[in-house]
């Protein structure tokens, strides 16, 4: 599963793709006066949440939860949603959780599916199992008698670090704010996303891969039966995610499996217009069905497997050693989502044109430092030229126009106001064809992400090195508003940027606008007037791009391209 800032470089120009640059509580009062019920719920907050010792009965079983991160939040943790995916339920859709007798203590967070976790401290790395399918809340909500917006958060990574207990996946703070938050444990990798003729057979609808997004679906069909018993309302789900969780969102706004499941969608790092070539690259994009069959063919010649009895017998420690192991071959262990025709049932395009894109309020937008761009970025003025002249043709002396640049220093500097521009571009025609093609009447937020973390995390491997500015997923913080989680050296700034953010999260989750009161206004995406809104080291709009000539030069360039995902 391939990242923005993760695919192979341009032939053109050797190393330089398009794309291939890359405490204290948070603050839950200042600027942060919420809309509706997330406003009421931060009242109900701010006496205990219920009884951590008092049971809560789900379909499956009572559930006990322990006090969150947050005075006032109760967090029920490793809550199974869906049965063990192993044997015979390796890679088929989940079957329905297990039962239980008594009390079950949600007390520790449930394991993590199977996929390689070298170079993680082993302290933070939680059991692997394929008995996986397992949930997260938090929740401030006093009884069953509430009902607060909902929030299911969908995890992102590089097939490793993906797990829902991460710390920066803290759902207390935006429970404080009135949310009740749900993250989940999916399958990823190639328990995610293998794809197999023998598979597809034994389906019933003629596809197979998605796993991932099947399990997503599960575990909101869990949130619809179950969620009310802790304050929750089912009738107003968010789903969000990012990266490849992203991805999951994108998808399920086109598929028929979880409509009416969901209200609102965020797409963290997030959409890209339905021609931008970018979509070949980025967790966003797919493999038709007969190619992923065709991978799922070499896995499992690679295995050494001759049927799918064989793979199942496997164990997920052999699956994960040789998959991926440094000399892995390319053919047979590429894995991502699948046009299926069944759970990803058309293309974006078609779905747009079709008019069949889910019509609800989305936010979503993408990163300062991502798509190219990063702040360490060296380029020469030859490189930058071969690029201009691969990338753009006969229209390259254009380009180079708008972006010029006489020595390596320009060339990087202006390689990296390119890539922003095209990005935010790239979002904003998104969000043109969801409103004009799609002709859906829900409204579009979309964000420019500006600020860097400070310091680094480097054992996590999800999260770069120092250095790397406003990188792909740098947000993720700062949506949920949990700085207290992790070490990082935040500032003040940073408390006051992750409290305004995660109140427009709160806000959003609850009634679909993320705007409310103290806070900068965010519009909503007008069609006509080529807007993003910039969060993090400011909150105001900004346009599209950094003049009406480069819009509309990027704007014809991905509008020509030829191939529409």
């Amino acid at each position: 599963m391939s990242l923005r800032d993760v695919h192979p470089p341009h032939p053109a120009a050797p190393g330089l793709g398009r794309r291939d640059f890359l405490g204290r509580t948070a603050g839950v009062t200042a600027g942060a006066a919420l809309l509706g019920a997330v406003e009421t719920g931060r009242a109900a907050a701010a006496v205990p949440a219920r009884a951590t010792g008092v049971p809560v009965r789900t379909r499956s079983g009572l559930v006990t939860g322990v006090p969150a991160a947050l005075d006032g939040v109760t967090v029920y943790k490793g809550i199974p949603y869906a049965a063990s995916t192993a044997g015979e339920n390796r890679w088929r859709a989940p079957q329905p959780p297990p039962s239980w007798t008594g009390v079950r203590k949600a007390d520790t967070w449930g394991a993590a599916c199977p996929q390689p976790v070298t170079g993680i401290d082993a302290d933070k790395v939680p059991p692997l199992s394929e008995d996986c399918l397992n949930l997260n809340i938090w929740t401030g909500a006093a009884g069953s008698q509430e009902r607060r917006p909902v929030f299911l958060w969908i995890y992102g990574g590089r097939n490793s670090a993906m797990w829902a207990s991460q710390p920066v996946y803290d759902g207390a703070n935006l429970a404080a704010k009135g949310a009740v938050v749900v993250t989940y444990n999916h399958r990823v990798g190639a328990f995610g996303n293998l794809a197999h003729p023998e598979l597809s057979a034994e389906s019933g609808h003629g596809g197979s891969g998605n796993w991932g997004v099947l399990d997503t679906v599960a575990a909101l069909h869990w949130i619809r039966r179950n969620i009310a018993a802790f304050g929750g309302d089912p009738d107003r789900v968010t789903i969000g995610g990012w990266s490849h969780g992203s991805s999951f969102v994108n998808i399920l706004m086109i598929s028929r499996l979880a409509r009416g499941l969901y209200h609102r969608a965020l797409l963290a790092a997030g959409v890209q217009y339905t021609k931008d070539p970018a979509l070949g690259h980025v967790a966003g994009g797919y493999d038709p069905l007969a190619a992923a069959e065709a991978n799922g063919t070499a896995f499992a010649d690679y295995l050494g497997a001759s049927s799918l009895a064989g793979l199942r017998a496997l164990t997920a420690d052999e699956i994960v050693s040789k998959v991926y192991a440094p000399d892995a071959p390319a053919t047979g262990t590429d894995f991502g989502n699948v046009l299926d025709g069944y759970v990803l049932p058309t293309t974006y395009t078609d779905a747009m044109v079709s008019r069949t894109e889910a019509d609800v309020p989305v936010l979503t937008g993408n990163n300062k430092d991502e798509n190219g761009a990063s702040p360490t970025l060296r380029m020469t003025v030859a490189d930058y030229r071969a690029y201009a002249a691969s990338e753009f043709g006969d229209k390259a002396d254009e380009f180079l126009a708008l972006y010029p640049a006489a020595t390596d220093g320009e060339a990087a500097e202006q390689y990296n106001n390119y890539a922003r521009d095209e990005e935010r571009v790239s979002t904003f025609l998104w969000g043109t064809q969801f409103r004009n093609t799609a002709g859906n009447r829900s409204p579009v937020y979309n964000y420019w992400w500006t600020h860097a973390p400070p310091g680094g995390d480097p054992t996590n491997p999800i999260e770069p090195a120092t250095g790397a500015g406003a990188y792909h997923g740098a947000e993720k913080y700062y949506l949920f508003g949990n700085l207290y989680g992790t070490d990082r050296p935040w500032t003040d700034e940073d408390h006051a940027i992750a409290d305004t953010t995660s109140s427009y999260v709160a806000n959003f989750v609850a009634t679909g606008n993320p705007n409310g009161r103290a806070l900068p206004v965010w519009p909503a995406l007008r069609t006509a007037k080529p807007l993003s809104m910039e969060l993090g080291d400011r909150f105001a709009p900004l346009t599209a791009a950094d003049s009406d000539a480069k819009y509309a030069f990027l704007k014809d360039y991905l509008e020509s391209r030829t191939t529409a995902y």
